[in-house]
């Protein structure tokens, strides 16, 4: 692959504001409880984009944003950190996505509340019209924002050699990626989003070893299954092995981006040929993790020395 094409990356999906609202206390269901909240944008192909921009990628998003405000600030935030918005379409039907994090106090993420009625509108048809926009592409990511039709339809008008990740984003809308799985370059599952994948239990290391071994004879020529605190189980053509985190320097803020950091620290390893991309992937989720999910944090030297030192 060519780091040097500049078209080279396509980031495919949902483009959000996020809420984080941090709880203060024990999480009591039935009863107020009282937050702490901040506003961001986000959206797992937004946040790969700008990721990958902020390490000097040239990328471009495509997804969906309404004619409103929201939208027009993510458009504006993102041409700021350097992504290409030539493929974002707006939309008069529906509001911008909303989506709302609610964490305990550890960070831990208890639920998450999603309004992405916009993505309807990001349907087979829609996706016809990326037929021309994508061809000069050589990597595309993709996430389950998307419908399983309109992913398909996307994959069908990939060229010859044309290197395809995907990230199930959720429990619900991982099966979206069953039907594609053969054409995959690598996946991103959770723990959970693994057992969707692979109908299997998962619920200690031998379980996440044996379930990554099952979704990697499902197609994808690698499997990288986050998990959190304990880094990364990694199953691909050469190995089946479970990767420590990088311990962020100083206190863990919020885990909020860091697995979209992941992602885009392991494609930035793919297009700059290097050797280890999951070992980039995990810098990058340190250094956001220690941040408070600031993306912008991001840079290709931070991560390359994150990665040495970590």
């Amino acid at each position: 692959m060519n780091a040097a094409n500049p078209r080279s990356i396509a980031c495919i999906g949902g483009a959000s504001v996020d809420r984080r609202c941090i709880v203060s206390g024990p999480l009591r269901p039935g009863t107020s409880n009282p937050v702490v909240c901040e506003t961001r944008a986000g959206g797992v192909a937004r946040n790969v984009a700008e990721a990958l921009a902020r390490l000097g990628c040239d990328v471009a998003l495509f997804s969906i944003v309404g004619e409103d405000e929201p939208g027009r600030r993510l458009l504006a935030d993102l041409r700021g950190a350097g992504v290409d918005t030539s493929g974002v379409r707006r939309s008069s039907r529906h509001p911008t996505g909303d989506y709302t994090a609610v964490l305990g106090p550890s960070g831990r993420l208890e639920f998450g509340l999603a309004d992405m009625a916009i993505l309807d509108e990001a349907d087979p048809t829609w996706a016809e019209g990326l037929a021309a926009p994508l061809a000069d592409r050589e990597l595309w990511f993709v996430d389950s924002n998307l419908s399983a039709e309109t992913i398909e339809r996307l994959l069908a008008f990939r060229s010859p050699g044309t290197t395809i990740l995907a990230d199930p984003v959720s429990v619900v809308k991982a099966d979206r990626l069953c039907p594609v799985l053969p054409l995959l370059e690598a996946v991103f599952p959770d723990r959970q989003e693994l057992e969707r994948l692979t109908r299997m239990q998962v619920r200690n290391e031998a379980e996440v070893a044996a379930a990554a071994a099952r979704l990697l004879e499902l197609g994808p020529a690698a499997v990288i299954v986050t998990l959190g605190a304990e880094g990364v189980y990694v199953a691909d053509r050469e190995r089946r092995e479970a990767v420590p985190p990088i311990v962020p320097h100083g206190r863990l803020r919020d885990p909020t981006g860091a697995g979209d950091a992941l992602i885009a620290g392991y494609i930035y390893g793919l297009v700059t040929e290097e050797p280890d991309p999951v070992r980039l992937g995990l810098a990058a989720a340190s250094v956001v993790l220690e941040s408070g999910g600031a993306l912008s944090e991001i840079s290709a030297p931070s991560i390359r020395e994150r990665a040495r030192a970590g």
